[in-house]
């Protein structure tokens, strides 16, 4: 039997007939249960096969299927998973809320952001035909379900919501303050009109505006940096999902122990169905050769590499040191109006590395944290 490799923008986008929808409150989240109680991610009824079969076309052809590789860190994420539930139980809700009220935020920039990229005919820029892979498709329907993914739309609530969901659930609908939106890490996109602003030092398209192929088309390298740096998020966000997931289904530290749970883990479902397809248009580039402006060609392994390595140093060193200071001050701030704040403090710092919460090390205007 022939695999299907060209898929429609209408089929792409195409639901499953769910037996049961999710819900909490009068919000209806995307995607569905079938007749089991298994979820199914929204606009997946073909766009999980299309993103298997074009995988596994360039794994048939020996070629590798991810572009994106890197170390994880053994402290990824702070406060560690003992930490956050020591604050959790003594009442210090304060972090945690920030947390997922950033989550939440970064999430909702998904639309607007991915609309904004303009459409790129790829084929155009490749040597090699591009027919039949992730490439030809991410303008063709992958992006728009992306965008509608993280941020919702028709009614239904997207990843946004459903961190909210989580947070309120879990934390018993905490006290939410104008600062939580300020000094976000990453910059919200053009179109964006939320409340939230961005860092001095936030994670943007400035990043991207340094060319590394000048010989090349500017919008293609620009389109490609972007798949990427979305890619790096992508990816980072799989230790959040642990960590959230570790310290929400425990019920001394979390009212929601089976919703919140459960909830973090239909978002990764969906967020699997992200890294798929990005890592394999990536590849599917890499594994091609670019036309440059004089007629001539550079390897597309060559420039996939060299973004994905530009995307991965740009978000480490300092800028992930300084959000997590910050993150460290917010801790000490909220501890120091406790009034067992000392002692809790102490174990704290006890139960995992802490970064330098002084104001030199969370900068001058600090950035609020990352992950």
């Amino acid at each position: 039997m022939t695999t299907k490799l060209s898929y429609t923008r209408e089929e792409l986008l195409a639901e499953h007939a769910y037996a049961r929808r999710q819900s909490r409150g009068d919000v209806v989240f995307h995607g569905g249960l079938d007749a089991h109680g298994r979820y199914l991610s929204p606009r997946s009824l073909h766009r999980s096969d299309a993103i298997e079969a074009w995988t596994r076309s360039l794994a048939a052809a020996g070629l590798p299927t991810e572009a994106m590789r890197f170390e994880r860190r053994a402290d990824e994420f702070f406060p560690s998973v003992a930490q956050a539930k020591l604050l959790l139980r003594c009442g210090a809700h304060g972090a945690m809320t920030r947390i997922l009220t950033l989550i939440g935020i970064t999430e909702g920039f998904g639309n607007d952001g991915l609309r904004a990229l303009p459409p790129v005919d790829f084929q155009a820029h490749f040597v090699e035909s591009i027919e039949g892979t992730a490439l030809a498709h991410v303008h063709g329907g992958l992006l728009e379900a992306h965008g509608a993914d993280e941020a919702g739309r028709d009614g239904e609530a997207g990843h946004d919501a459903m961190w909210y969901a989580i947070r309120d659930a879990a934390l018993e609908n905490p006290t939410i303050t104008p600062d939580m939106f300020e000094n976000i890490p990453i910059a919200p996109p053009p179109g964006y009109s939320g409340p939230a602003t961005p860092s001095p030092d936030a994670m943007s398209a400035g990043d991207l505006v340094q060319r590394l192929f000048p010989e090349i088309d500017g919008l293609v390298e620009i389109e490609l940096s972007v798949f990427a740096q979305i890619l790096f998020i992508e990816l980072i966000a799989y230790g959040t999902f642990a960590w959230a997931r570790a310290v929400l289904a425990d019920p001394a530290c979390s009212k929601a122990p089976q919703l919140a749970p459960w909830l973090v883990d239909c978002i990764q479902q969906d967020e699997n169905l992200h890294v798929g397809y990005l890592q394999c248009a990536l590849a599917e580039a890499r594994a091609r050769t670019l036309r440059t402006s004089t007629g001539g060609t550079v390897p597309g392994e060559r420039v996939i590499d060299a973004i994905c390595q530009k995307i991965i140093r740009l978000q480490s060193g300092g800028r992930r040191n300084r959000n997590l200071s910050y993150r460290m001050r917010q801790i000490r701030e909220e501890l120091a109006e406790h009034p067992d704040g000392a002692r809790i403090l102490a174990e704290f710092e006890c139960l995992g590395p802490v970064p330098d919460a002084s104001p030199t090390a969370a900068g001058t205007a600090p950035a609020a944290p990352a992950d």
